[in-house]
């Protein structure tokens, strides 16, 4: 009898454990970029092929951003016609162009910036360098 309760209760204390412990996951891709309504995660950008670009800021100081070409990308989103792109910023900052000219402009990139995006547009006007880029809107 004894032998048999202290199996029970080892099988009890087994399954116990076995439910507390931590289930392996499969960590979901979190959406960095929306695009007129389709989302983007890192890898879906990367996918859509990369090239570096060179900016030299108002300082004289250059920094090289590797990224996705914007005209590709509208064009992955078919948000390739309209009037205007705004890039919206995660604080709410927005800046804005003719959809002729993100489309003409081939080393014009939204970025990999650490954790997050940006756009960076080295023959624009500085206002059109999106820090924390959330959004891209195609009117």
């Amino acid at each position: 009898m004894k032998k048999t309760t202290l199996i029970t209760s080892l099988l009890v204390l087994v399954a116990l454990l076995a439910a507390c412990a931590p289930q392996a996951t499969e960590e979901a891709a979190v959406a960095l970029l929306t695009v007129n309504e389709k989302a983007y995660t890192q890898a879906d950008l990367e996918a859509l092929g990369t090239t570096s670009v060179d900016y030299t800021d108002k300082d004289g100081v250059t920094t090289t951003y590797e990224g996705v070409v914007i005209s590709a990308l509208l064009a992955d989103a078919g948000a390739d016609s309209g009037t205007d792109v705004t890039f919206i910023a995660a604080d709410g900052y927005e800046a804005s162009l003719t959809v002729e000219e993100a489309l003409a402009c081939a080393n014009c990139i939204v970025a990999f910036d650490g954790e997050g995006l940006r756009t960076v547009m080295p023959d624009m006007s500085g206002k059109l360098n999106v820090k924390d880029l959330i959004e891209i809107s195609v009117q």
